[in-house]
């Protein structure tokens, strides 16, 4: 859908809020010029304060489902791991259709495509059954949507807000040329709440690469479903966002006049949209005889742990934040020293020298140390690779093990969903067989795991802010040390260190026969010389 046209377009790829060219150099002249900040933010008007927990869902259908379940562990948390995109969008859709009180979504970005079509036409229909929905959306890239979320915002169940907004709605880079402090700081928490009783947070937004269905190239992701004590904390992260004077209802930023498009014109067009057989077709491999449905209804099985939510205050955007409420001090305070392994999984890793000097130092201990980020290629922000670039060689020398992500993998290693996913939603092979890892992972020992929104990069560390949980599970820290054993050949690079200490990336072939690059796969000589006079731009705090 558009904000005038009846017809669902696809849009071009989103921007993020990490720097690209033209962003860096900006940044870097403004570091050099030593431009004033002055605030754009605009103008609050006060809001009433709202609570999740101050609707009662003890008695919805998904209170029904999960109550016994808490009450048999007390103080624990139930988790599922949502790794297939297929699956993870089948939860979201049957979360909401189970939904009968409140609906909390928080997310970085919500696209104007085929996944956030869906998703809009669900929460409509969920919000028409009386469901209380809160949207809250970062502005950084709703330029696109803020049309389509004023009509939203129209019912009477749908309230829709954007967290640190742009003033000048049609004119951003005056922002960043005013405020760019402010604006350079981006909610990048992703987390989706039913009703009070089921929490998913992870590396998933709403848009079709995320899940299977983009013609440019698909999200590596994962995210997890909790229940029990860390989804009672996720409620009270949502409450504080909502709340926070950074918040603005739709309403009060955007000019109606400047759109058409009002509610049951938006109701019609997503109606419209979810009709469609490709929308259909791709709903239908989704659920696939309502798996989902039927697992949560029928044969629920959760793994209850103990479980830290860890998660950066609001604050955090006004640089206002004390240390121990941000999400990486918080994080760093729970986890345990790895004896034996350590895996991380990152989308965008740029470990800074404090970060490489503690994997070298847990290395040099005898701790098996793995990274898993993005190649070159895979790399959707090609600027955040020059960064993390600086610090291979030194970490190879000191025996930490560094894998990159492949942009192509071999066609018999693709979703085992691919060719139906062509044939019936009609998406790109192209596009199904380019990759790019965004999931946030990590493994200690046989003990922790940790997913969230969390790169381990300096953005994720102090600018953005983030959510996670750190779940103390020794069956899910071994299955993802297993997985990783199984699967890195045949899904990144191994980066080795030559005899004359260059660095060579290693691939399996489909025949099992090892290729080496001597040098970095897919870049040209340009790109290479780009890259190196990037890493000398002052702006590694930014990446």
């Amino acid at each position: 859908m558009t904000n005038a046209q009846p017809k669902a377009q696809h849009l071009a790829p989103t921007q993020t809020s990490r720097p690209t060219k033209k962003t860096a150099v900006l940044l870097s002249v403004s570091l050099c010029l030593g431009i004033p900040a002055c605030t754009t933010l605009p103008k609050q008007v006060q809001q009433p304060v709202e609570y999740g927990f101050s609707t009662p869902t003890e008695q919805t259908t998904l209170g029904k489902i999960i109550t016994p379940l808490r009450d048999a562990k007390p103080g624990l948390t139930g988790y599922h791991v949502l790794y297939d995109p297929l699956e993870a969008l089948a939860a979201r859709l049957e979360l909401i259709n189970k939904a009968e009180k409140t609906l909390d979504l928080q997310y970085y970005i919500w696209d104007n495509d085929k996944i956030g079509s869906m998703a809009l036409h669900s929460i409509i229909q969920a919000a028409d059954r009386g469901v209380k929905v809160r949207l809250l959306i970062d502005d950084n890239n709703a330029k696109k949507m803020e049309g389509i979320y004023l009509a939203l915002d129209q019912h009477t169940n749908i309230d829709v807000k954007l967290y640190n907004p742009y003033r000048f709605r049609h004119y951003r880079a005056m922002d960043m040329l005013l405020d760019l402090k402010r604006i350079n700081r981006r909610m990048h928490n992703k987390s989706f709440i039913a009703d009070n009783q089921i929490a998913l947070i992870g590396g998933r937004n709403m848009s079709n690469q995320y899940y299977n269905v983009s013609d440019n190239y698909q999200f590596s992701d994962v995210d997890v479903m909790l229940v029990g004590s860390a989804s009672d904390e996720i409620v009270h992260s949502f409450d504080e966002y909502w709340n926070d004077d950074y918040a603005f209802p739709v309403k009060q930023l955007v000019n109606p006049r400047h759109y058409t498009l009002r509610f049951p014109e938006l109701k019609q067009q997503l109606e419209k949209h979810d009709q469609e057989v490709t929308v259909q077709n791709y709903l239908n491999l989704a659920n696939r005889s309502h798996a989902f449905d039927n697992w949560l209804n029928n044969s629920i099985q959760l793994d209850w742990v103990k479980a830290e939510v860890v998660k950066d205050s609001p604050s955090k955007i006004k640089a206002k934040a004390k240390k121990e409420e941000h999400l990486n001090f918080q994080l760093l305070n729970h986890l345990d020293r790895p004896n034996e392994s350590i895996d991380i999984v990152s989308a965008y890793f740029v470990p800074e020298k404090k970060g490489a000097k503690q994997l070298i130092d847990l290395a040099a201990h005898g701790t098996k140390v793995r990274v898993l980020t993005n190649s070159f290629k895979a790399n959707d922000v090609p600027v955040v690779h020059a960064f993390y670039a600086k610090y291979r060689e030194d970490l190879l020398k000191n025996d930490v093990q560094l894998y990159e992500f492949l942009a192509n993998p071999n066609i018999e290693n693709l979703n085992a969903n691919t060719d139906e996913l062509a044939k019936k939603a009609k998406v790109s092979i192209k596009g199904l067989s380019r990759s790019s890892l965004h999931a946030k992972l990590m493994a200690l020992d046989e003990k922790q795991v940790f997913i969230g929104s969390f790169n381990f990069d300096p953005r994720s560390a102090y600018l953005n802010t983030e959510i996670g949980v750190l779940l103390y599970s020794p069956q899910l820290a071994k299955a993802v040390h297993h997985t990783m054993d199984e699967n890195l050949s045949k899904f990144a690079y191994k980066l080795v260190l030559d005899a004359n200490q260059n660095i060579n990336w290693k691939i399996k072939l489909a025949n099992e026969q090892i290729r080496t690059y001597e040098k970095e796969p897919k870049m040209k000589w340009w790109q290479r010389a780009g890259m190196k006079m990037i890493a000398w731009l002052p702006i590694e705090g930014f990446m």
